[in-house]
């Protein structure tokens, strides 16, 4: 059954590959962004766009019209708006499913971090709604490596107590959640999403940096050290206090439901790294990316 689908979140890390692989699947997918422009440049004519922030209700009620689900992968400092807007919309329209990323460290348990407490209240609210929907909770993605390299130096942040992550490719997550759209055993799920193998933090940026960017020079800090640049420079605080959360309450959940309904999110970190450093024979991999 294809749908009419709005993406909230389709021009981030996982937001963009979910519009592209449910477009592919024969789904009309519709994208509410802050710039038409940039988000056109980014799909071309693949998808709708609708020039707006998922922040107001006005413009989400009119991204909305027509639309059979909504798929939400926003940050959290806009997320909870969006998802309450939607179910209130939700009961003037006729919304078939919703589907939103959530997070494998998301349960009561850790609702001191604040990112979390957003979710819980997320997931909470669509389940108070009795729209049908589907809760994604993935790890890390892989996606995330590049941000620790800026300009010609990287930085690995080594916490106290580096817990091992399955990290998955963005490409593996879109995959899974186009299929469960064409599934309906997948509605009123937490599903958890895990990579293949699981790796450290400064495991996977060495492995990375190595591969991508052989010539930059590596800063390893101390989670300490991070956080005081942090203070300071008022850099890199989101990064570290999201690194000593895991290294405190380490990566939950069980991906096998979701891998027999959806399918084993299946690449390694070493063939993800593939894609994105081209080695001719007889070359060594060098410092430029592909997007």
């Amino acid at each position: 059954m294809s749908n009419r689908v709005l993406v909230l979140g389709a021009t981030g890390t996982l937001g963009n590959p979910v519009a592209r692989h449910l477009a592919e699947r024969g789904h009309t997918v519709r994208v509410l962004a802050r710039s038409a422009e940039k988000a056109r440049r980014m799909f071309g004519p693949a998808v709708e766009v609708v020039a707006g922030i998922a922040v107001d209700r006005d413009q989400i009620r009119r991204a909305m019209k027509g639309c059979d689900a909504v798929h939400i992968s926003l940050p959290p400092e806009s997320e909870f708006v969006a998802v309450r807007h939607i179910v209130d919309l939700a009961a003037a329209g006729k919304l078939h499913r919703v589907s939103y990323v959530s997070a494998t460290s998301v349960c009561e348990e850790n609702r001191w971090f604040e990112i979390i407490d957003v979710k819980l209240r997320a997931e909470e609210a669509l389940r108070r709604s009795g729209v049908p929907h589907t809760v994604f909770c993935p790890t890390w993605v892989m996606e995330v490596l590049p941000n620790f390299v800026k300009r010609n130096r990287a930085v690995v942040i080594v916490g106290r107590n580096p817990p091992g992550l399955h990290f998955f490719a963005a490409a593996d997550f879109a995959r899974m959640v186009a299929t469960a759209y064409e599934d309906e055993r997948t509605l009123g799920r937490r599903l958890y999403v895990h990579g293949p193998e699981s790796i450290t933090l400064p495991n996977a940026l060495r492995t990375f940096i190595a591969a991508c960017h052989p010539q930059h020079k590596i800063m390893h800090l101390k989670l300490w050290q991070a956080r005081l640049i942090a203070r300071l420079t008022r850099q890199m605080d989101f990064v570290t206090r999201l690194i000593g959360f895991f290294d405190r309450v380490g990566e939950l959940g069980d991906p096998t439901e979701a891998n027999v309904l959806l399918g084993v999110p299946a690449t390694t970190l070493r063939e993800w790294i593939e894609t994105r450093t081209p080695i001719r024979e007889g070359e060594e991999a060098h410092g430029e990316q592909r997007s």
